[in-house]
């Protein structure tokens, strides 16, 4: 499947039988073949290691998480948690969001395999069409991905939950720096990317998730290093901007940049060969053209500049100054237009005090 077009068949996110490429790519004769403009999205239930290469995804804390993480407002933001906090040492560099296997496309177009299949374990129904939750009016429009896999882990759901224990523990000094999000309540981001991502390459790393986590943080830890392009043009940028065409220039395409509408970088998509012997991530790769068409949210937003943004300690004790004196200046505007309003009766003759005349008086 190295390096393979996908996607003529124009399925979206509904699940879809396939076992090779001939079979998804030729199923239809040529004058019946949907648009491939009709396929963007993930493909549910494909079997395992049906991809053609990696990407691995990066945020910037900055821009993705508030100064304070609070445990519930921000429950269901996978990125965040007490270690994206201003001050703390993975807030201000690039962290993990996952490492997704990708078809090769070409056009304006892009697809993947998600919550895959093999002879292991069926991992389809992690996805919210599963119908695991017992919860009931999770069908509206309102129920999410994220809520549904809330459910399974507050429900207990084991068929879609990882070990934490086994797992998590022995990466928790790297976690705390290459992937803080990680380390949120329930454990809701590991198990989003391991069924969502890591189930579609889960043969390639033995079935073992300790070791598809322990892959992505050395990546992570490769491409952010002092000296790589990563580091050079980003990390370096913080505070700053840098021209958006300079910056894709830099990093030879093999990186899709994502920006928020402010033009501030919030996301980067590195694209990373598919070793064609072990299946393991190998080199960085220039992204392929549907990858660069659909997903380059900085050049959609017209953005000529991407900003890297700091939220530091000073905007955070400029905005706990500005915000504690609040309730102490609404009080006093209170009592304010309470003595105004007492000396407008006073001086119309209502010198008595109305404030605290018995109810019966008042009529």
């Amino acid at each position: 499947m190295n390096n393979k077009s996908i996607g003529l068949c124009g399925y979206t996110n509904k699940r879809c039988k396939i076992e090779t490429g001939d079979d998804f790519c030729k199923s239809k004769s040529p004058d019946q073949e949907q648009s491939p403009f009709e396929f963007n999205g993930g493909l549910t239930g494909v079997n395992d290691n049906y991809f053609s290469y990696y990407i691995l995804s990066l945020y910037w804390p900055p821009s993705t998480c508030p100064l304070i993480y609070n445990e519930t407002n921000n429950l269901l933001s996978y990125f965040c948690s007490p270690h994206t906090n201003v001050g703390e040492p993975g807030r201000e560099r690039l962290a993990l969001h996952g490492l997704w296997p990708t078809f090769s496309t070409s056009g304006n177009y892009q697809g993947w395999p998600q919550f895959c299949s093999s002879t292991y374990k069926d991992w389809s129904y992690c996805h919210i069409d599963g119908n695991l939750c017992p919860w009931t009016n999770t069908t509206g429009h309102g129920f999410t991905q994220a809520h549904y896999e809330y459910c399974l882990s507050r429900e207990n759901i084991q068929q879609c939950l990882v070990d934490a224990t086994e797992v998590l523990e022995p990466e928790q000094e790297r976690l705390k720096i290459l992937a803080p999000g990680y380390l949120n309540q329930f454990n809701l981001f590991i198990n989003h990317e391991w069924t969502k991502h890591g189930s579609c390459c889960s043969g390639t790393f033995d079935n073992n998730i300790s070791h598809y986590l322990t892959a992505m943080l050395d990546l992570t830890d490769t491409v952010t290093r002092p000296g790589s392009l990563i580091y050079e043009y980003i990390q370096r940028y913080a505070g700053e901007k840098i021209g958006l065409t300079y910056l894709i220039s830099m990093l030879n395409q093999t990186s899709i940049i994502n920006c928020n509408s402010k033009c501030e970088l919030e996301e980067l998509q590195i694209c990373i060969d598919r070793d064609q012997n072990t299946g393991l991530p190998n080199k960085l790769i220039p992204c392929p053209l549907g990858a660069r068409n659909t997903s380059d949210s900085c050049r959609k937003a017209r953005c000529e500049y991407v900003s890297i943004p700091l939220r530091n300690r000073l905007e955070l004790n400029i905005i706990n100054q500005d915000y504690v004196p609040k309730i102490w200046t609404i009080l006093i505007r209170v009592i304010f237009v309470l003595l105004v309003l007492k000396l407008v009766l006073v001086s119309f003759g209502g010198s008595y005090n109305i404030f605290f005349l018995p109810s019966s008086q008042l009529y």
